[in-house]
């Protein structure tokens, strides 16, 4: 799918005199669209997804985009804060047609409330859902950072698959203990383990978020473990009586990463880096045990430091404007402050 890019000369000022005249590239909303759907087909969303752009003029040039795992009340008053009139994000502001738009904390209260805060602050919305959920791209973004290697799909879909099937690298197994460990040095959290630590792991299955409909393809794929983001009670149950050990890392913690995904896409198509943020999340889980502050930093650390090893070179995410919109002093509801992750 092609897009119809456009350039402006500007020129460029030192110490307030004019030094040169240089050539700016303009996207609009449509053409940030169409990069996405060409790195993630439209083809490859599963039926009845909400997947695209949902609210917002396709022409209109875009600013800044602020990239997100949700589209939330917060996420899109963050994004106003620092400058961005275009939030794209993997789940979708709203599944169903909301019935009203109202302001409101959240949809709870008010199905239509992301849609009003948006169309309110002036905030495209753009959501890569399942359509990124099986990008080849992202195939290995559960599997590479704890040393698995990418096999087979899990389930084939469209030109990629919804999950993989991975081998160990460089060694015949891996206990379920070590895993599961790497997996908390990786990723800053781990949900729950289902299995004997000492188990070992010949082949594995991942897929993120909440892959309870891939269960019927774990268990025929013989398998020594599932990751995922997580299970229903009785889908662990399953695998439990098949013998398939589980590691759930949390969903969102699962598809956090997918936000480097989108990042590096746009940075390759040409929207200036530092024109780009990504948000952290404005509210998260804890556990019991564990202090939540320690917890809490631990997984924005590991967060950051694999934007960083990913996209190499991609600086300007911890940019002033965004501070100077007071974006990074703004509170949640749940006290969390949600900031910029400085690459």
């Amino acid at each position: 799918m092609a897009f119809a890019r456009f350039f402006v000369s500007v020129w460029v000022y030192d110490d307030g005199e004019k030094t040169r005249e240089d050539t700016v590239a303009r996207f609009s909303v449509g053409d940030i669209e169409n990069v996405l759907f060409e790195a993630y087909p439209a083809t490859d969303a599963l039926p009845q997804d909400r997947f695209g752009l949902l609210v917002g003029d396709r022409t209109a040039i875009v600013s800044r985009i602020a990239i997100a795992l949700d589209q939330t009340v917060p996420m899109v008053e963050g994004a106003a804060a620092a400058g961005c009139n275009l939030l794209v994000a993997h789940h979708p502001g709203f599944f169903l047609k909301p019935e009203s738009f109202l302001e409101a904390p959240s949809a709870a209260t008010a199905d239509g409330a992301v849609v009003y805060k948006a169309a309110q602050k002036g905030v495209a919305l753009l959501t890569m859902h399942t359509n990124l959920d099986c990008a080849p791209s992202a195939a290995e973004m559960l599997l590479a950072p704890v040393g698995l290697a990418f096999e087979a799909p899990l389930k084939p879909n469209g030109a990629g698959s919804l999950g993989q099937i991975a081998r160990p690298v460089g060694r015949e197994y891996v206990e379920l203990g070590a895993l599961a460990a790497a997996y908390q040095q990786e990723f800053g959290h781990v949900a729950k383990v289902w299995g004997d630590p000492g188990k070992p792991l010949f082949s594995v299955a991942a897929c993120s978020g909440g892959a309870g409909e891939v269960v019927p393809e774990v268990v025929a794929a013989s398998v020594d473990c599932f990751v995922t983001g997580e299970l229903r009670h009785h889908e662990a149950l399953y695998l439990a009586d098949e013998n398939i050990a589980l590691i759930e890392l949390g969903h969102d913690i699962s598809e956090l990463p997918y936000r480097f995904e989108l990042r590096k896409v746009l940075v390759a198509a040409g929207f200036p880096p530092g024109d780009i943020i990504v948000l952290e999340p404005s509210a998260t889980w804890w556990q019991v045990g564990v202090d939540a502050e320690t917890a809490a930093g631990a997984a924005k650390d590991s967060r950051a430091r694999r934007g960083n090893d990913r996209h190499e070179g991609m600086a300007g995410l911890d940019d002033t404007r965004g501070n100077a919109a007071g974006f990074d002093n703004r509170e949640t509801r749940a006290g969390e402050p949600y900031k910029e992750i400085p690459l």
